[in-house]
């Protein structure tokens, strides 16, 4: 009967000192993980980082969920120790004894070695963490979601606003995250160098980049293939601009483009091999508008103004520029 009631004791024991390093490392986890981090992960799909993501736009409850999670474990800590020292000393004041010894060993392992190893790598074993976090986090959402509206209230009396993280980054974000893996040894120079072209190209106006319509050749439906065929080699384009009348000015109708290969291999008289434009607001971000040509397989795109004219063009091309 002892060797079973030690054994309770210390499964108890054990069980509040293995909670209890879980909830110290994550509290210091939580602050010390880098917010950029989460939401490039979370950007990239993964279902934890959205989660967490979410509890770092809402500390209160995730700190409520921490502390609470954490005063358990050292009342099961307390239990189990009383439980041990009653089997073991059982004339003795097993109360003070318990907490005489087991003191020093929840500071060293219970919170101590949690907070160091935490500090290491607090990202990925805040992603570790979080299906524990599926689950706990609405077990205490009751307290929690009264300690966040209490804690919102304080701050809104203070005059403070919460940073929202949402499912973006900033140019300012992306370079921190540069300058951090730059220092990690993670980037090499040219991978750096490369990221910072990148960068400079998105703050860029798309517009800057455009070519406009006339260094491009234009052909129509009432054109023999000879003729369509020699306005492509003039330009020395690999496709040409289509549109059905040639009286209407080109900045107002386009009808689509074709490939020069597709003229050659087109029969006089056959319909024209035509191919949709991709049409972009010319306020398009450059890298946007990079990812959406490559997605459509279209060796350019057509700039609209806000008035729905066709101003330019930007190529693919200046992706190897």
């Amino acid at each position: 009967m002892e060797i079973a009631a030690f054994l309770t004791a210390l499964a108890i024991f054990c069980g509040g000192m293995t909670a209890s390093f879980f909830f110290s490392g994550t509290e210091i986890g939580f602050y010390r993980a880098s917010k950029a981090k989460v939401v490039l992960e979370a950007l990239l799909g993964s279902r934890r980082s959205r989660f967490l993501l979410w509890l770092v736009n809402h500390p209160p409850i995730f700190i409520s969920t921490v502390l609470l999670g954490n005063n358990l474990a050292n009342n099961f800590v307390s239990l189990g120790a009383v439980l041990i020292f009653q089997v073991l000393f059982p004339d003795s004041s097993a109360a003070l004894l318990s907490t005489v010894v087991a003191t020093p060993f929840v500071f060293i392992y219970g919170e101590l070695l949690p907070k160091s190893i935490f500090l290491l790598l607090p990202n990925r074993l805040l992603k570790l963490s979080v299906p524990f976090f599926w689950i706990l986090v609405p077990i205490f959402l009751p307290v929690s979601l009264f300690l966040s509206g209490l804690n919102f209230l304080i701050a809104w009396l203070l005059g403070e606003k919460n940073t929202q993280y949402a499912l973006q980054m900033s140019d300012a974000e992306l370079k921190q995250m540069i300058g951090e893996g730059k220092s990690a040894g993670i980037l090499h120079p040219v991978q750096e160098t490369l990221a910072g072209r990148i960068l400079q190209l998105q703050t860029v106006p798309l517009s800057k980049y455009s070519v406009p319509l006339k260094k491009f050749p234009v052909i129509h439906e009432k054109m023999t293939r000879e003729e369509m065929i020699q306005t492509a080699r003039k330009f020395g384009a690999g496709w040409v601009l289509v549109q059905k009348n040639p009286n209407v000015n080109v900045k107002s109708h386009l009808e689509g483009f074709c490939f020069f290969h597709d003229l050659l291999l087109m029969k006089e008289g056959e319909p024209l091999p035509l191919r949709p434009l991709l049409t972009l607001p010319v306020s398009t971000r450059f890298a946007s508008a990079m990812g959406k040509m490559f997605s459509a397989e279209v060796p350019f795109a057509v700039l609209k103004n806000v008035k729905g004219e066709f101003i330019g063009a930007v190529l693919r091309q200046l992706q190897h520029s």
